[in-house]
């Protein structure tokens, strides 16, 4: 496994390579987005969760769910004995938007095939996410 890899991987199992505040790093009109957004321009390019020590351009804090990982000394939250506790429960608000309810299926890939083989297919995750339609006893499914 690469380093870079772990550190744009969020112990929570969101892969900063793939976010918007970190690939803004290569795009002036993204970054003019973000802050238009209200992300504070100081706060870009985002560096990646673990790089940043959890402070999130995002929220515009230390995530607190990295805090806890920290504080129990693991990796991934997979690998806490409160996993999964409530702070990886999805919820529908926001979730056209943010990637928040793939975060349990993250981490059960990254701990079933390892981080190499997620940060390779997480293109793939992110965007039947996003632009997959749900169909019942199958999952999403791209048209």
């Amino acid at each position: 496994m690469e380093t870079n890899q772990f550190n744009l991987v969020g112990p929570c199992g969101i892969f900063c390579g793939e976010c918007e505040c970190y690939k803004a790093k290569d795009s002036e009109q993204l970054m003019a987005y973000l802050v238009s957004r209200g992300i504070k321009a100081e706060k870009l390019p985002c560096a990646g969760c673990r790089n940043v020590e959890g402070l999130c351009p995002v929220i515009g804090s230390v995530c607190e769910t990295y805090n806890c990982a920290k504080e129990h000394a693991v990796d991934f939250c997979y690998e806490c004995s409160d996993y999964p506790c409530t702070r990886l429960m999805p919820v529908a608000d926001g979730a056209t938007v943010y990637p928040h309810n793939m975060k349990t299926f993250c981490l059960s890939f990254i701990k079933s095939k390892g981080l190499d083989e997620f940060v390779k297919a997480y293109p793939e995750i992110k965007l039947k996410y996003y632009n997959g339609k749900m169909a019942v006893g199958k999952g999403p499914q791209m048209d």
